[in-house]
């Protein structure tokens, strides 16, 4: 997993030319590895780093849920922050962004460009797309017109439809899991342990 991290374009201004500034939004929104991994959503705002509040849960129809919040809570640890992004030009060509951010008590110390680079052009795309639709074109032609490929695709379908049946009709009834998860201490624990099996 990752967190994504929104980053003004005004920071990366002297890491980049004017023409690389241009691909990216005002406040571009970055992905990083070097957080918590919990598809939070940071800032920098002021030269400070900021997480997004979700600390605030509801309780609605007795499923627990997070509450989205405009509350952003001060970062004052240190760390090294390494985030990127793709962006297109004008003509469909398509780089790649990464930039490393130091934090000393939550405050930018040091700022670096690692890469920015054009992964693809649009005629490579296309070049790309051509040979992946001739291919696929190929694989389609065997497909449809191969008996034993036809023949043993029907088989998986139908063994899959089995399968799926047979799973439906050996699952633990929800009064039983309940008694068990009442038993251990799951369901003081945790109240909405049951609510992953109430459809069954």
């Amino acid at each position: 997993m990752f967190d994504d991290i929104i980053v003004p374009k005004a920071y990366l201004r002297n890491l980049l030319r004017k023409e690389e500034e241009k691909l990216l939004d005002t406040k571009h929104l970055f992905q990083t590895k070097d957080l918590d991994n919990v598809l939070d959503v940071y800032k920098i705002h002021k030269q400070q780093l900021y997480r997004l509040d979700r600390s605030e849960f509801l309780l609605e129809e007795g499923v627990q849920h997070t509450k989205l919040t405009e509350k952003w809570i001060k970062v004052n640890n240190d760390s090294e922050i390494d985030f990127y992004s793709n962006a297109q030009d004008a003509e469909d060509n398509e780089y790649w962004f990464e930039f490393k951010f130091t934090f000393k008590n939550g405050k930018i110390d040091k700022k670096e460009l690692v890469t920015c680079e054009l992964r693809t052009s649009k005629k490579e795309r296309d070049s790309l797309d051509a040979m992946w639709d001739k291919e696929q074109e190929i694989f389609d032609r065997y497909r449809n017109s191969n008996l034993s490929y036809k023949l043993f695709a029907w088989l998986e379908r139908r063994f899959q439809k089995i399968t799926n049946w047979a799973r439906k009709k050996h699952h633990l009834p929800l009064e039983i899991r309940k008694e068990a998860y009442k038993k251990s201490g799951r369901l003081k624990r945790d109240p909405a342990a049951l609510d992953l099996y109430a459809d069954q």
